[in-house]
């Protein structure tokens, strides 16, 4: 009788890490998936592809989206597409804490060219 209830116990015990693990695999797998289709997806609607950032912690996940200052002005529901694209495509992660932060892109600062033709004088002694 000891043995039958340490077979349940390793059965029943197998089955529910194995349907832990599963749902942690999905959210991550879609995390990785919504990481890459997003992107294209605003680019598509808006136009113009923003600059993305994804934090993802247990059971919560930080996107952040980066867009110029004319497709702000233009568009504010933003955030609105983004949450019901994921719960369309996204289930599995629609189902944890989403935050989403709209803001604006930075300018990348043009790197200073140095002239090749410039003459240096020579130290005089």
């Amino acid at each position: 009788m000891k043995k039958f209830f340490k077979t349940i116990l390793f059965i029943g015990g197998t089955a529910a890490a194995a349907h832990f693990g599963m749902n942690a695999f999905k959210k991550i797998n879609g995390t990785v998936k919504l990481s890459k289709s997003l992107p294209e997806f605003l680019s598509n609607v808006y136009g113009e592809r923003p600059k993305m950032s994804m934090t993802r912690s247990l059971n919560y996940i930080k996107i952040g989206l980066g867009f110029s200052q004319e497709i702000l002005d233009k568009h504010n529901d933003i955030e609105t597409t983004v949450r019901e694209y994921i719960d369309d495509f996204y289930p599995e992660v629609g189902k944890c804490s989403v935050d989403i932060d709209v803001h604006l892109k930075e300018e990348e600062p043009a790197e200073e060219t140095v002239a090749a033709d410039t003459e240096v004088e020579p130290e005089k002694e």
